[in-house]
């Protein structure tokens, strides 16, 4: 039994990478290709003794360094495919529930022996977890292209390029804090991605001005009657990119289980339960 959930659920996330190609495939491989191009321009306007002189300073740079010291720095190169995957993101859970009762294929599902909370909890898994792989993995095979590149240039200007060694491992380990700060995010913003996907399963048309018209409507309410800002606070302090980067793997467990995560992740699971009776209830 066991067996069959899972390989129900892994039915129901390769559904979700099927269906959503352009925000789990194309879009990183798009960030990719144009960041590669982008390189292939500098190093071709550049002449070939520049050329020489800089690879021969980046192999020096990074030789014998730790990869785990290094691997923040290189975190940066990373924030293209952060911001498309968050741009996603928010389409994509704004869409995807809508879309379901839009073209009536709610209806197949539900006649098939799948719940709506499993529905649910596999586009949260999809976009929390699957998708950042997919973004990293596009990032790493540009990673490998760049230095095995780099090597290849450095053998043609006969160049010593063991530091390029270092730089790339380093680059690797700055995947995985990528990674899981972009899962780290994911938990710590699931009152987010609860409130649009609860907009998404219940509006009939436009849930993204349903999700900014109704919670405008709490902050002008929470101002009118209590006269206080406790709720644009909270969000403010949760939009907070301090909260869940992570650039040691020693952070980890403390971002997890702290207070703030721990509440956050309780109103997501509200909002995300609201999601699922709508679902059932507003077809």
């Amino acid at each position: 039994m066991d067996n069959f959930r899972f390989r129900q659920f892994h039915a129901l996330l390769k559904r979700e990478v099927i269906e959503h190609t352009s925000i789990f495939v194309i879009a990183p491989l798009g960030n990719a290709a144009i960041l590669l191009l982008i390189a292939i321009w500098i190093m071709h306007m550049l002449e070939a003794d520049a050329l020489a002189v800089i690879i021969e300073y980046v192999a020096v740079l990074f030789d014998g360094l730790s990869p785990t010291e290094m691997a923040p720095l290189f975190m940066v190169v990373a924030i293209p495919f952060v911001m498309t995957l968050g741009i996603s993101a928010v389409v994509y859970l704004l869409g995807t529930l809508y879309q379901d009762r839009k073209d009536a294929s709610v209806l197949f599902w539900h006649s098939m022996p799948v719940s709506n909370l499993q529905t649910i909890v596999s586009k949260v898994v999809a976009i929390v977890v699957v998708a950042p792989a997919f973004y990293m993995a596009c990032l790493f095979a540009l990673y490998a292209v760049l230095v095995v590149w780099l090597s290849i240039l450095g053998a043609s200007y006969d160049i010593e390029v063991a530091g390029l060694g270092y730089m790339f491992m380093a680059a690797v380990v700055s995947l995985l804090l990528v990674y899981l700060s972009a899962v780290v995010a994911g938990l710590w913003l699931l009152p987010t991605l609860g409130w649009l996907m609860l907009f998404s399963s219940y509006a009939s048309r436009a849930p993204a001005m349903w999700a900014l018209g109704v919670f405008a409507a709490l902050l002008i309410l929470e101002d009118f009657i209590f006269g206080s800002q406790f709720l644009a606070n909270w969000i403010e302090s949760r939009a907070n990119p301090a909260q869940y980067i992570i650039f040691s793997f020693s952070e980890i467990w403390d971002r997890l289980f702290s207070y703030d995560m721990l509440f956050g992740v309780a109103v997501g699971c509200i909002l995300l339960t609201g999601a699922v009776m709508m679902r059932r209830y507003t077809d």
